[in-house]
């Protein structure tokens, strides 16, 4: 083989690579962007006198046909457009056309909120928004990316 053909296989070699990996990375962001992070369910746990414990059931649908895998979340959890305090979903993976679902523990200490979200808690009637970011590893666990998110529950 002379030293132009070895070029050439050379230069055909890393354009295919290049557009595979490519590929692999519009696919990994496109199904990343499409998914979807809900809150099921809330339910009281405990109601002291200085605290409550809320569990979270938080949802995370994929609804595209690739596999996610080393998805995590973080995010702020609030009532009555009060913040009450954080929560994440540690790193899960979400077959392709399913969904996964996490309870997310959360302690409320009233001495850090105002009397609506109290009152709200005490009467089991308020509204429970979580912001956050969730995080995935794309293009062969070599890239994080990161996607806003926003989800609301109305309790009961």
């Amino acid at each position: 083989m002379d030293q132009k053909t070895k070029i050439l296989v050379v230069i055909i070699i890393v354009i295919f690579i290049s557009g595979f990996l490519s590929v692999r990375y519009i696919a990994d962001v496109s199904a990343f962007e499409k998914i979807n992070v809900t809150v099921k369910n809330t339910s009281i746990q405990e109601l002291g006198l200085t605290y409550c414990k809320l569990k979270l059931k938080v949802s995370i649908s994929n609804p595209t046909t690739e596999h996610i895998s080393g998805l995590s979340a973080e995010f702020d959890v609030s009532i009555a457009n009060t913040h009450v305090g954080n929560g994440s979903v540690p790193k899960v993976t979400i077959p392709a056309q399913s969904h996964t679902t996490r309870d997310v523990p959360l302690t409320i200490y009233y001495a850090n909120v105002g009397n609506a979200v109290i009152n709200g808690i005490k009467t089991g009637n308020f509204d429970l928004t979580i912001d956050g970011t969730a995080n995935v590893n794309v293009l062969f666990n070599l890239l994080m990316i990161s996607k806003p998110f926003t989800a609301s529950y109305s309790y009961p």
